[in-house]
């Protein structure tokens, strides 16, 4: 499957999780407790974490089998792996629910119970990336929103519960459901004939993806490492409301997952110089569009959800920062997969959450706010789109462009301080475009270029069917 299809489907998806997540984003909080909404949100996070305990293997299959396509993998083989994986995957489950029960960690119980379900489904949806079936990898993305949106709905508008535990065990019900689906479906593909394990899918799977699991779970760490800090330092209280603003943040993901989703493929099978410069100038361009997202959210805050007004100025700031790595996990990150280099992006993941550490605590000494920790993700942020940039010189932006990175994000948070959201997001949009027909006449170029190819296939397709 080409690029553009591979991004309108995986747009898709995410377009469907925008709607439900506009939901989560601003109805949740603005209905729920502080307190309840503190505890969902914390569960929430470490279950972001749980994909760790596959120890690299999902990752070495993904590695191995980047870039082709589903007729060129060895469906016995796969079969054969996944055996290995689920019974890897039910061991490790088991052990860590007696380590909980002992524990009597309530919230860490609820996790361990995930593990099965979030790492098997985690494993398939990278299969279906690797081999390029992003249609079926949007189907399953959308799975699991939707029946979360319907456990969010029923709970708080139909029962009308303020009890954290009566959403997290939702939650739980939810992610049995997406695996037991999600497997059903990979069978239809992959075959329903037995299986036996091998010991030696576990050895060179984890042999070959170790180094980028640990990667990746310092990148999630990176992710998640400011709300770790406010829980720690600031209260539950702060906690929730910068788990708030970070919810809203993760809106920009409806527009980087499909672009981030389909490149690794890209670049396993395309990766002259000329093509990654015109999708990076594109990313560029986009992405300072979508970045005006945060003044409709800023309105609904300031109309709405009053009780979260303390949350704007982090929202800004992390959005700035959403602008800054959405290069890098599109383009730097994929580049060091396709290149194999596993180990250096081990050890750059490792520089920025050792970073991201020292300088959290820094600003928190400093600012004694959130904004203080948000401003520590943004820096960071900077530095790792640096790093990028220096490591892959051969795909370097000019030097205009990267006038034009600084600009914007001058101009968005400087728009972002005017109090009315209208005129901020007005007075943005003018600036950005302004600055774009200056600094960017070639990117624009491009991108309707490659706008106006997309739309002509779609149209040529339909047609067709017609």
């Amino acid at each position: 499957m080409g690029i553009k299809k591979g991004i309108v489907y995986v747009f898709i998806a995410n377009a469907i999780n925008l709607i439900i997540g506009l939901f989560t984003g601003f109805v949740l909080p603005k209905l729920l407790s502080v307190d309840t909404y503190a505890n969902i949100r914390l569960f929430q996070l470490y279950v972001s974490y749980v994909t760790v305990l596959h120890l690299g293997f999902s990752d070495g299959m993904y590695l191995r089998l980047g870039g082709k396509s589903i007729d060129q993998v060895d469906k016995k083989e796969i079969r054969e792996e996944f055996k290995t994986f689920k019974i890897f995957q039910i061991i490790e489950a088991i052990i860590a629910i007696i380590i909980c029960l002992i524990l009597k960690n309530k919230i860490l119980l609820f996790c361990a119970l995930v593990i099965l379900p979030i790492n098997i489904g985690d494993y398939l949806r990278q299969l279906y990336q690797a081999t390029g079936l992003f249609k079926k990898y949007s189907i399953f993305t959308n799975v699991n929103t939707v029946l979360i949106f319907i456990v969010n709905v029923l709970l708080l508008l139909v029962i009308k519960t303020d009890d954290s535990i009566k959403y997290i065990v939702g939650y739980i019900i939810v992610y049995m459901i997406y695996w037991i689906s999600i497997e059903i479906e990979a069978r239809k593909i992959f075959g329903k004939d037995k299986a036996k394990a091998n010991v030696k899918y576990f050895v060179q799977n984890i042999r070959s993806g170790f180094l980028l699991l640990v990667g990746n779970f310092c990148n999630n760490i990176f992710t998640g490492i400011d709300r770790l800090f406010v829980q720690g330092l600031l209260g539950k209280i702060k906690f929730a409301v910068y788990s708030f603003a970070a919810s809203i943040e993760n809106l920009m993901n409806v527009f980087i997952m499909p672009i981030s989703t389909v490149m690794y493929n890209y670049l396993s099978n395309r990766n002259g110089r000329d093509d990654v410069l015109k999708i990076k100038k594109i990313i560029v361009l986009l992405a300072a569009i979508i970045i005006a997202v945060v003044f409709p959210a800023k309105f609904v805050i300031q109309t709405w959800i009053q009780k979260y007004n303390d949350v704007l100025n982090v929202l800004f700031i992390l959005f700035a920062a959403q602008y800054i790595t959405i290069m890098v996990r599109c383009v730097h990150i994929n580049t060091y997969k396709v290149r194999k280099q596993q180990q250096k992006y081990f050890i750059i993941m490792l520089f920025i959450v050792g970073l991201s550490v020292i300088l959290n605590i820094i600003l928190f000494l400093m600012f004694r706010s959130i904004e203080g920790i948000a401003l520590a993700t943004l820096i960071t942020s900077t530095i790792w789109f640096i790093i990028g940039e220096i490591d892959f010189k051969e795909y370097r932006l000019d030097f205009k462009n990267y006038i034009y990175i600084f600009s914007i994000l001058i101009m968005f948070l400087i728009c972002g301080q005017i109090p009315s959201s209208i005129m901020g997001c007005i007075t943005y949009v003018i600036l950005v475009v302004i600055t774009s027909f200056i600094l960017m006449r070639d990117g624009i170029k491009m991108a309707l270029t490659e706008g106006k190819d997309l739309v002509m296939q779609i149209l040529k397709k339909n047609k067709q069917v017609n």
